[in-house]
């Protein structure tokens, strides 16, 4: 319906000439002309892999924002279903202008992929999924978010429904933003500099294997804590409501699971920690049973994660600035660019002076439907 409003307004205008004049370009960001039919082969895709729909929602959900409607509800001029709603198209054109931004970046800071950066970026990629639908599934059934699997999507299966191409440019940004922010970490991505900062940090990445005990309240967390004075913690753990002994891992992959106000790495083994707070009503008590050193090849993953992580604040920095002194050129209709914000302003609602036939817009005509509008 919002194609037929913006013909409307054209129409209007007295801007026929102009309208069959369809520009080939989406946006230009510094010279680098990102092409409508990029974008629309970019957005067909998504459109037409449900899995990666719910991917996409998940990890919008997981962060707490708001993704608009993928997939529209309209008719298009030949009575087809549209392929994806104006605001969708509009919020990934965004994306794909932040992507050329990393692209130019590392290009300036001279950071060339390696076929090994892309091999590691399509399995950490892969990994990314997998973590996001075993997380989503563990909070919600709603099939928006988990697509109706009876157990959580694996990256490589919503991977495995999209057009090669689309997945292997993913795969290109992911890797160069990580390669990036390797760089501006300042221990770069070389597998000697990796090395040589594993060694650096060798306690951090420590095998442990632990115990912990979750209670619904502080209270009853607090007496736990007391009883382990003079009880085995792997008992007073039994009789939690949900506890045990976990599987022994590298420390950065537990701290993951824990809320970044606690600092796993100062627990010293066979202490029982004070109760921790999940934000959700729940407590839980922690004791590491076990540390022990970590190879290097089994903690190369995680290590590359944290060399990442330090320089991602620098990089997130970067683009910023350079998204703030970039010459960009949205095309119109998707609506224009904001340096301060660095984001695409998409178009206002034509005001009704500026439609011919309000009517044809009107919701009255339309039959009722709980789907979001699209067109």
């Amino acid at each position: 319906m919002k194609r037929f409003v913006a013909l409307l307004v054209l129409l209007a205008g007295g801007l026929i000439a102009a309208a069959l004049a369809v520009p080939t370009n989406a946006a230009v960001v510094n010279g680098t002309k990102i092409s409508q039919q990029t974008l629309n082969s970019d957005v067909s895709a998504i459109a037409g892999s449900a899995d990666y729909q719910c991917y996409i929602r998940s990890q919008a959900a997981l962060s707490q924002q708001q993704l608009p409607p993928i997939v529209g509800v309209g008719k298009g001029e030949n009575g087809q279903h549209t392929t994806a709603t104006t605001a969708f198209t509009a919020t990934y054109l965004d994306t794909e202008v932040g992507h050329q931004l990393i692209y130019q970046l590392a290009d300036r800071r001279g950071v060339v992929l390696t076929p090994s950066q892309l091999a590691d970026a399509r399995r950490a990629y892969e990994s990314e999924i997998t973590g996001v639908m075993q997380n989503v599934s563990s909070q919600t059934q709603d099939p928006s978010y988990t697509c109706g699997a009876a157990t959580p999507l694996t990256g490589q299966v919503v991977l495995g429904t999209l057009p090669a191409s689309f997945v292997d440019e993913q795969v290109r940004f992911y890797a160069t933003s990580s390669a990036l922010a390797e760089d501006f970490s300042g221990v770069g991505s070389s597998e000697s500099a990796l090395h040589g900062y594993f060694v650096q940090h060798r306690s951090e990445f420590d095998t442990i294997c632990w115990t912990v005990a979750v209670y619904t309240s502080q209270s009853a967390a607090l007496s736990a804590q007391s009883q382990a004075q003079s009880t085995p913690f792997s008992q007073v753990a039994k009789q939690a409501p949900s506890g045990g002994a976990e599987p022994c891992e590298p420390l950065p992959a537990v701290t993951a699971m824990l809320p970044n106000t606690f600092n796993l790495n100062d627990l010293t083994v066979g202490t029982v920690s004070s109760p921790v707070s999940l934000g959700s009503g729940e407590y839980v008590l922690i004791q590491i049973t076990s540390r022990q050193p970590t190879e290097y090849a089994t903690a190369r993953p995680l290590v590359q994660q944290a060399v990442q992580n330090k320089g991602a604040t620098r990089t997130q920095s970067a683009v910023k600035l350079l998204s703030q002194h970039s010459d960009i050129n949205i095309d119109p209709r998707y609506g224009n660019w904001m340096p301060d914000s660095a984001q695409i302003l998409a178009p206002f609602t034509p005001t009704t002076s500026d439609v011919l036939n309000p009517a044809a817009n009107s919701t009255e005509l339309a039959p009722a439907s709980s789907a979001p509008s699209g067109g």
